[in-house]
């Protein structure tokens, strides 16, 4: 997915930094109430692909290690009974 901004958004970021360099207009944190403080660090993996949510593109994060986010949707999902 491409948006404007979306080649800055590498390696580990604060929120705030997701923000302002890109067209991503807000960061959820799955369940987690509310959005997270702007200076939390987000790990991209180099892959951030948000979505539209009611007009607004909306990264979904997860929380990981040592209070840093990542993004929900990882750049090489394990398949689906990937061991049968």
């Amino acid at each position: 997915m491409r948006y404007p901004g979306s080649a800055a958004l590498t390696g580990t970021l604060t929120v705030a930094d997701v923000l302002s360099r890109s067209a991503i207009d807000r960061v959820t944190v799955l369940g987690v109430p509310g959005r997270p403080r702007l200076d939390t660090p987000l790990v991209t993996h180099d892959h951030v692909r948000p979505q539209w949510q009611d007009g607004e593109l909306v990264l979904t994060a997860m929380p990981a290690v040592g209070g840093t986010l990542v993004p929900f949707e990882v750049p090489e999902p394990t398949p689906c009974c990937a061991d049968h």
